[in-house]
């Protein structure tokens, strides 16, 4: 792969998306973000495959924008259909507004930035992306 995240945003979320690419970034992980990565000269629709096919997961910014832009559900199918049941967490949303997704995008568990500070929504979204099975820092009690 060549990217380890693509930033899937709406235009006017692109303050979002960058915040978000360099929160991962800070992470150690690569991100493809349109704004950062086409440049002028280059084709967008070429890159944005490239993006699509060649990113292991994709990060789908939810929004009321998101949700109303057609042509962004197809970055998100394309994430979902190579990985449908999840199991490699392949999309991931991270709801930045308050909005209800509908379809399959509704039955996706998100990371929920709605609300939060920029410190929670850092931490949120740390441990949300690099979690894999959630389980207790220390032993259980003995039920």
């Amino acid at each position: 792969m060549e990217w380890d995240f693509f930033v899937s945003c709406a235009e006017s979320d692109t303050g979002w998306g960058e915040w978000i690419a360099w929160e991962l970034e800070s992470g150690g992980s690569t991100t493809y973000l349109a704004v950062w990565d086409s440049a002028p000269g280059s084709n967008a629709v070429h890159r944005l495959d490239e993006a699509v096919r060649l990113s292991e997961r994709t990060i789908a910014v939810i929004s009321p924008a998101y949700l109303g832009e057609p042509g962004l559900g197809a970055q998100w199918h394309a994430a979902w259909a190579a990985d449908p049941d999840g199991l490699r967490r392949g999309l991931i949303p991270v709801r930045v507004a308050p909005c209800e997704p509908a379809g399959l995008l509704r039955d996706i568990r998100c990371v929920d930035l709605v609300g939060l500070t920029r410190e929670q929504g850092g931490r949120r979204l740390a441990e949300e992306i690099g979690r894999g099975r959630p389980r207790t820092p220390r032993s259980p009690l003995f039920p």
